[in-house]
Formats: C-alpha cells, sequence, structure tokens
C-alpha cells in the first residue's frame, strides 16, 4: 500500500500510552564494502535509464556510500537486548541506500530482539520520522506496540545524477528513539501536528500558529529544513544540525532528553521538507522529577554536537 502526504495529526485528546525513554546518534565515518560491489552500478543503471538520469561515476568508482543495515545495527545493540525486546520497529530515509535491492527494515527484524513487525517509510523527506511517529503511536492505542523503535538513517552518497537540486547529508548518520510502554518513566507524546504546501513566504506564519499553543518553558528544536528562518518568539530555540537533513532534528531531540538540565522542560521538534512545504510538529512533555533520560555511553550524542566538516 502506497499513501501520498502526512498522516492525520495526532492531537491531546489523550497522551499516547508509550513514553520516548532512550535515544541513540551516530555520525559513522568511512564507507560500506558494499559500495564497491558491481552490482551497485548495474541497480542503479537500470533504475535511472528509463528517466535518462546520469549515473555518478565519482561515487560509484570512488566507492562511496554507507550500508543502512549497518548503521541501522549500531542503533539496535545500543536501545535493544534480550530484556528490552521491540514490538515495532520503523526505519526511515530519503537517500538510497547503497544495496538498494534488499529490504533492510524486514532484514533487521530478524536479528532485533523481539523479533518485530518492521517496515520501512521513505520518499516523505523530512516528514517520514513524523510519519513513523504517529504510526507508533497508532499501534500502541490499538496495544499493538508496547515498545517501537524509530530509526532514521542517512547516507551521503548518490549514485545517480538528480534531476534537479536536492538535500544531500554531509555525512553518513543514525539517530534512533525507543518508546516504551513505561510506568512513568520517559516523556510522553502530547500532540503531533502537520502541514502541506507551506510556500517559503508562509512558513513563519505557519510556525506562530503551530507553535502557539506549546507549554510554557518548552525548549523548540528547530529541525534542518528550517536552517536560516527567523524562530517564532515565545520559545527558547535550539537549531539541528543543517548538513544532517533527515536526522539531524532527532538527534538534536535525543541530546536534549539525555540533558539533566532540561529534565523538568517539555521539548518540541519542528521540521520542513523544502521540496515539499510539508511542515510537522510534535511535542513531548517534560519528565517526571528523577526521572529523566540518561545516556548510557557519553560518547553517544558526541557525534552530534561536532562543528560541521
Amino acid at each position: 500500500m502506497r499513501v501520498h502526504g502526512p498522516l492525520p495529526a495526532t492531537t491531546s485528546r489523550a497522551a499516547s500510552p508509550l513514553r520516548l525513554t532512550a535515544a541513540h546518534a551516530l555520525d559513522l565515518p568511512g564507507h560500506s564494502p558494499l559500495a564497491a560491489d558491481p552490482d551497485l552500478r548495474t541497480f542503479t543503471a537500470d533504475l535511472s535509464r528509463p528517466y535518462g538520469v546520469r549515473l555518478d561515476e565519482d561515487a560509484l568508482t570512488g566507492a562511496r556510500g554507507q550500508s543502512y543495515a549497518t548503521l541501522a545495527r549500531h542503533a539496535i545493540d545500543a536501545l535493544t537486548g534480550p530484556t528490552r525486546p521491540v514490538d515495532l520497529l520503523l526505519m526511515v530515509y530519503a537517500t538510497p541506500d547503497v544495496r538498494p535491492g534488499q529490504a533492510v527494515a524486514l532484514h533487521l527484524a530478524e536479528s532485533c530482539p523481539g523479533e518485530p513487525l518492521a517496515f520501512a517509510i521513505c520518499d516523505e523527506g523530512a516528514g517520514a520520522a513524523f510519519s513513523a511517529l504517529r504510526i507508533a503511536d497508532a499501534y500502541a492505542r490499538t496495544g499493538g506496540a508496547r515498545r517501537a523503535l524509530l530509526i532514521a538513517v542517512e547516507q551521503a552518497d548518490l549514485h545517480h545524477r538528480p534531476h534537479r537540486p536536492a538535500r544531500l547529508p554531509g555525512r553518513h548518520s543514525v539517530a534512533a528513539l525507543l518508546w516504551e510502554s513505561a510506568d512513568g518513566t520517559g516523556r510522553a507524546l502530547l500532540a503531533a501536528d502537520s502541514r502541506s504546501n507551506i510556500q517559503d513566504g508562509h512558513v513563519a506564519d505557519t510556525l506562530k500558529e503551530l507553535t502557539a499553543d506549546l507549554p510554557e518553558r518548552t525548549l523548540l528544536l528547530l529541525g534542518p529544513g528550517l536552517a536560516g528562518t527567523e524562530p517564532p518568539g515565545g520559545q527558547e530555540t535550539r537549531t539541528a544540525r543543517a548538513t544532517s537533513p533527515y536526522t539531524g532534528g532527532w538527534a538534536a531531540l535525543g541530546a536534549a532528553l539525555t540533558d539533566p538540565a532540561l529534565a523538568g522542560r517539555p521539548l518540541a521538534l519542528v521540521d520542513r521538507e523544502p521540496e515539499t512545504g510539508r511542515i510537522d510538529l510534535a511535542h513531548w512533555a517534560a519528565a517526571e522529577p528523577g526521572r529523566h533520560l540518561t545516556a548510557a555511553d557519553p560518547a553517544r550524542h558526541r557525534a552530534v554536537a561536532e562543528p560541521d566538516r
């Protein structure tokens, strides 16, 4: 089944039964051995030929690119285990994988603790992770998911020449969030909202509309698609790394989740997909006193804070 456009908004009729309990973000240097597989050239050529799109010889001959399975496994190893099995795995991406013929989400489900229901969302740009968030919430409300893992991946190399300018990541990255039906631990999703086809001249007004009802002291995280946009007034804001268009906002959210200084404050993330004009916002309640997230590995978010190279 293929669905176009954002899913219906999740309103605050009741907080989601899933709570955001853990996060992991990583930049992975180097390239996958799969980028040197001659089948990548053949597969890419077959897909691009009907559209008159040329191959990117520099990326192909240089064997550049990273495997989404490799990136996602880092998140699975960090956030799950035998005592933390997963019921639902959602993987989101925008740029093609170096192994485009593999259904990566299904492949990962076989080795992920819990052998979860798994699927991938693509072709929505920056909006894909927000759609995945709404899907996880819907499953949780029916009792179909007690624990869900959302994994956003991006790799920096495209093996064909895009027919129009495209936002490409500056590095290979993964950002993942674990949601659980927990007893007060973590943060409850309060609402998720979306607007479609917002032209450049209306972005500022739309941001003001979407953020007007955020709770006091909310920290508003501006995703990479809003780089250079004037922040709406009324909230403290932080801007995600612009060179990670599909993982940067979620990595910034993960870093905020593990900051003890922010435990008592609500969090919100807003991002825009420039190609479609879609703007999404989600916001979470403050953590209960003494129950904020802590990073098991201090290096987990180190890559997020590095300056752009």
